[in-house]
């Protein structure tokens, strides 16, 4: 199988399990099998489910295909047949649900996935389709460039530092219509609890003190980030490099606002580890191999830590970010009032981003 088909297979088991689904009457999960297969995993409502495809999540009646069937709880694969990307309408008698796939099938993509889908603490659903978090989009494929554009994708939130987009640049830069946002500043003191780190537990409280700097460095970012989505700017991405530490951040910012509950956040940000496994990087450092999204003088600093810590660094343990989310509880009262204090966020802009991005 390839190992795409298999790590979105993968992936979308666990966020099945951790997405928090729970004031659903249904719960889904969409996960790629093959090129043009998806498997929808399904629980919750009454009776069997009957399953729609549509181009559009959310679409009327009439834009619904029936493609499948399955009983009262379980599996079913169908086909993914609709462009340019699939979504699925799991409707029982007691209640039905939209999914998708998390994890874009993008042939040079890293870690590319949608928002959408998880519920917030009042039994909405994060939109589909509308908020995306990726890692360096240098990779990217003229194909990938073509599927992003066909979503409507054209606003680009950059995380990374003058240096780390000299040494990849985005590929969406060549497409048009497509706008990249991006501020300089020196992430050296944001990385420098991490790199004093001797041992697991050093590691996992030095990142969480390295996103609470992420806090301070990357207002500019974060500001700009929440400007869009308050005037309706999407379908829109933000990234950095791995698509974990500052996205990652921001994931969790946007998450909050839109008041998803916090177990459902650390179980997005867990994901990446998933999707980019940590022995993928750990095993290129060791051996001196370049890595997209790494500069030569990170991947020599990386090569001096000891093995459990450059493992944390190059994952994402739940730990870190419930650190990370415990210690803005303790300095701003929480991640909402946090928004408020420092990236331009009211109670009326608040109210208007979860207008716009719950359904």
């Amino acid at each position: 199988m390839d190992r795409r088909v298999f790590l979105t297979a993968i992936g979308g088991a666990l966020a099945f399990d951790t997405a928090a689904f729970a004031a659903a009457p249904v719960e889904a999960a969409a996960a790629r099998t093959s090129p043009d297969k998806v498997k929808i995993d399904w629980k919750g409502g009454t009776g069997p489910a009957t399953i729609f495809v549509a181009s559009n999540a959310y679409a009327s009646t009439r834009a619904l295909r029936r493609v499948g069937a399955a009983p009262r709880a379980g599996s079913v694969e169908i086909p993914a047949t609709a462009a340019p990307r699939p979504y699925f309408l799991v409707q029982t008698r007691g209640g039905d649900v939209w999914t998708a796939e998390r994890l874009l099938p993008l042939q040079g993509g890293r870690n590319f996935r949608d928002l959408g889908g998880y519920r917030s603490a009042d039994g909405r659903q994060v939109r589909w389709g509308r908020l995306y978090r990726s890692g360096v989009m240098s990779g990217l494929t003229d194909g990938d460039r073509a599927y992003l554009s066909a979503l409507g994708i054209n606003t680009i939130c950059d995380l990374r530092n003058p240096d780390e987009r000299r040494q990849d640049p985005s590929a969406l830069l060549k497409s048009p219509g497509v706008k990249i946002n991006a501020f300089d500043y020196d992430m050296s003191s944001s990385l420098a609890e991490m790199a004093r780190a001797q041992t697991r537990d050093q590691a996992i409280a030095g990142f969480a003190a390295s996103y609470m700097n992420f806090i301070e460095t990357l207002t500019p970012h974060y500001t700009d980030m929440f400007g869009h989505l308050v005037r309706g700017e999407v379908p829109l991405a933000v990234n950095c490099s791995a698509g974990k530490d500052r996205t990652g951040v921001a994931s969790a910012l946007i998450l909050s606002v839109l008041g998803v509950p916090r177990d459902t956040i650390v179980a997005d940000y867990a994901l990446t580890q998933v999707y980019t496994p940590p022995a993928n990087y750990t095993s290129a450092i060791a051996n001196g191999q370049s890595s997209p999204g790494l500069t030569p003088q990170m991947a020599e600093a990386l090569r001096r830590l000891p093995p459990e810590v450059l493992g944390v660094l190059m994952g994402s343990p739940p730990e870190v970010m419930r650190q990370t989310l415990a210690q803005i509880d303790a300095k701003y009262g929480g991640p909402v009032e946090l928004a408020k204090a420092k990236f331009g966020l009211t109670d009326g802009k608040i109210a208007q981003i979860r207008s716009l991005y719950l359904v």
